[in-house]
């Protein structure tokens, strides 16, 4: 059985992830979902969270389960896995982006575009001194959790942090011999309006992604589709 290390996106915490853990531990694996700084429970100012802190509380998770883990990372995760990548290589067995951004060596977040495109604005809302960042009320469900109930979109609100901004603005540093020789897997969602299947196809294409699975999913399938993740995850793991 393996052992799951999952690592959530901007403005969500350790909390997306609960209808999936124990979906995954019923499984037989063992699954971490930790709190990023100032993200969830954690109480760090978002004004002082990097970067490299996303990667060294990963590092932290793959030490509790000592290696060979698959690290899963959504959305905005995946710059803080492809970091770890890179740093903890021998410490992964894969790399699975959900959904995820996917960046190459010396790219932050922004960089990441289909070449000839023009990306469409983002609503977001900066803090006064512009170290994080928030979103517009009215973005939230449809471009997130179109697919979820009433009561889970009001659940998942109530849970959401300003992002620090940093982590999204630093880029990567990786290399071919390390992060470039991880197994890497993509789980794609058709119906995601955060990051369009177009955009999700560029990255998994250009970063060599084997497999790539497909779900017909909004952008946040561990709260509309969490039996199917988990079903994904653990075909992922043999």
């Amino acid at each position: 059985m393996a052992a799951f290390v999952l690592i959530h996106g901007a403005w969500h915490g350790a909390w997306c992830w609960q209808r999936v853990a124990p979906l995954l531990e019923a499984k037989g694996h063992s699954v971490i979902a930790p709190d990023l700084p100032a993200m969830g429970e954690d109480n760090t100012d978002p004004a002082k969270v990097t970067l490299a802190d996303n990667v060294k509380c990963i590092g932290r998770c793959l030490d509790s389960v000592g290696g060979n883990a698959i690290l899963v990372g959504h959305s905005l995760g995946g710059l803080s896995i492809t970091q770890a990548g890179e740093e903890f290589t021998e410490q992964i067995a894969k790399l699975v982006y959900l959904t995820a951004f996917i960046p190459l060596n010396g790219e932050t977040r922004a960089a990441i575009n289909i070449p000839g495109t023009t990306p469409p604005p983002r609503r977001l809302i900066q803090s006064e001194d512009g170290t994080s960042y928030w979103l517009p009320d009215d973005v939230i469900e449809p471009n997130y959790y179109h697919d979820c109930d009433a009561e889970t979109v009001a659940w998942a609100k109530a849970h959401l942090k300003p992002q620090p901004a940093a982590v999204s603005s630093t880029p990567v540093r990786t290399t071919l011999e390390r992060w470039g020789r991880l197994p890497r897997a993509f789980i794609a969602c058709e119906g995601d309006r955060s990051i369009t299947i177009d955009v999700q196809k560029f990255m998994y294409e250009r970063a060599g992604c084997d497999p790539v699975i497909t779900m017909q999913t909004s952008h946040s399938p561990f709260l509309s589709a969490p039996g199917d993740l988990a079903g994904h995850l653990d075909s992922l793991a043999g």
